[in-house]
């Protein structure tokens, strides 16, 4: 039975990397797919995917081949930089009809990487759920992780990745790959790295002062700098990959900082009031 009409129920799929991501993915489809495989170096990882209940089995090394014959759906979820070396040792062992999806964070980089890695008959689907969590790894993975999120698909779909995410309970939504990254830029990787630069100047506070740090950083530095906290060779590939529509941004939010470091230098309360009651209201009319 062809990919194209095989349902998620009767279909093998095979999660490349079990981290967050995909062992959430695992956790979220548990019981509505066939067979779900997982394929990662670390030994822990495959444990706790097993005994959490994210694959039904799992593979390393050598073991590949077999994990990837007769796979319907190969999802890498692997950082960004590792995916064309996943994708290239399991190429050779995927049959014509094989589904490949991605969810990778920067997409037009990522696509020009994995394509010529495709094998002739097998379809590629890349994709982005726009999900995550500061707790990095297997140990992070929930079933609910991709609840409500939404799951951009960048090219060609087809009916068992769309299945997987309507399973995962996010919702689809097509859109031009350049377009995405230009977005995300702005929406995902700058907040990263302005949470990285509050946390590593606050902490800064805290080697001054351990004690009376842990007292005041309340929940407006915990909200703040939670994303700093998260997946570290996660964040930086997602930013070396996209650094191209990341430049604007970060020169943006450069700007932005300095301008509002002079204005309270400078004393000017009724400026910096104005400046972030337009901020606030703008942030509330984007939210909805």
């Amino acid at each position: 039975m062809s990919p194209v009409s095989i349902r998620l129920r009767d279909a093998r799929i095979l999660i490349s990397g079990l981290g967050l991501m995909g062992g959430s993915l695992g956790l979220a489809l548990a019981g509505s797919a066939g067979e779900i495989v997982g394929v990662d170096p670390d030994g822990e990882a495959r444990r706790l995917a097993v005994e959490l209940g994210a694959v039904n089995a799992t593979a390393a090394g050598g073991e590949i081949s077999s994990a990837a014959a007769g796979a319907h759906l190969v999802v890498l979820a692997v950082p960004l930089g590792a995916m064309a070396d996943a994708l290239a040792a399991l190429s050779p062992h995927l049959a014509p009809g094989t589904v490949v999806t991605d969810l990778g964070s920067v997409k037009v980089p990522l696509i020009r990487e994995l394509l010529p890695l495709v094998p002739p008959g097998v379809a590629y689907v890349p994709g982005h759920p726009m999900a995550g969590s500061e707790v990095a790894g297997m140990p992070g993975a929930r079933a609910d992780l991709f609840e409500g999120a939404n799951w951009i698909l960048t090219g060609e779909t087809h009916p068992l990745v769309e299945r997987v995410i309507e399973v995962a309970g996010a919702q689809m939504i097509r859109m031009d790959a350049a377009r995405h990254d230009r977005i995300v830029a702005h929406t995902s990787h700058l907040p990263l790295m302005m949470a990285a630069a509050a946390a590593e100047a606050a902490l800064a506070a805290h080697e001054e002062d351990p004690e009376a740090f842990s007292l005041l950083a309340a929940g407006g530095f915990r909200d703040t700098t939670r994303v700093a906290a998260g997946s570290v060779p996660m964040g930086v590939d997602m930013c070396m990959y996209n650094a191209r529509e990341l430049d604007a941004p970060l020169r943006a939010a450069i700007r932005a900082l300095e301008e509002l470091h002079e204005t309270i230098s400078r004393g000017e309360r009724g400026e910096l009031m104005a400046r972030m009651s337009k901020i606030r209201e703008a942030l509330l009319k984007a939210r909805g």
